[in-house]
C-alpha cells in the first residue's frame, strides 16, 4: 500500500489524489513514526502540492519532539527540510533544536546525524549558536559514537 501510495503521489496529479492525501495529512504525525508510513509522508513531502507541504511541515511541528525519537524521524525531518519552503525549513530547524535531547538523540542515531547536521545548517545566527552550544556540552559523549563523532567534528571545525 505505502509503495502505491508513493507511486501516486509521484506520477498523478494533485486532483487525483487530493482527498487520500487530506486524510493522510490528519495523521502525518503518526505516520511519520510508521515503518511505512514515513514513507508516504516523505513521498507526499517531495511530491505534494504546496498545501499538502505546509500541512505536513506544521502537523510535524507540533510533534516533533515525538516524532524525533523514533528511527523514521531522522528521514521525515531532513525530507522537510530538504523540500519545504525556506520559511518552513527554518520552522522545522527550530523546533527540532528546542530540544537538547533531541538534537542529541539526532546526533546519535544512524538515520538521524545528517538531520541534525541540517538542522545546524538550516538555523542561522544567536540560534544557530545557541543549538551548538547545547550540543558541545555533549561532544564527549558524542564523540562516543560513530555518528555522533561526525557531529562532533562538525561543531569542532565549523565557523560561524
Amino acid at each position: 500500500c505505502s509503495r502505491i501510495l508513493q507511486h501516486l503521489f509521484k506520477v498523478c496529479p494533485p486532483q487525483q489524489y487530493d482527498k487520500i492525501a487530506a486524510s493522510l495529512l490528519k495523521e502525518a504525525g503518526k505516520l511519520a513514526c510508521h515503518t511505512f508510513g514515513n514513507l508516504v509522508v516523505q513521498s507526499l513531502m517531495r511530491f505534494g502540492t504546496e498545501k499538502h507541504k505546509y500541512q505536513i511541515v506544521r502537523s510535524i511541528e507540533k510533534n516533533v519532539t515525538s516524532i524525533c525519537r523514533h528511527g523514521f524521524g531522522g528521514a521525515v525531518i531532513k525530507t522537510i527540510i530538504t523540500h519545504a519552503t525556506p520559511e518552513d525549513q527554518m520552522w522545522i530547524a527550530r523546533a527540532c533544536a528546542q530540544d537538547a535531547q533531541v538534537m542529541l538523540a539526532f546526533s546519535r542515531a544512524r538515520l538521524g546525524h545528517t538531520c541534525a547536521l541540517l538542522v545546524l545548517e538550516t538555523l542561522q545566527g544567536r540560534e544557530r549558536q545557541q543549538a551548538r552550544v547545547k550540543l558541545e556540552e555533549h561532544l564527549e559523549s558524542l564523540r562516543a559514537s560513530s555518528c555522533g563523532a561526525l557531529v562532533a567534528q562538525f561543531l569542532e571545525t565549523e565557523c560561524d
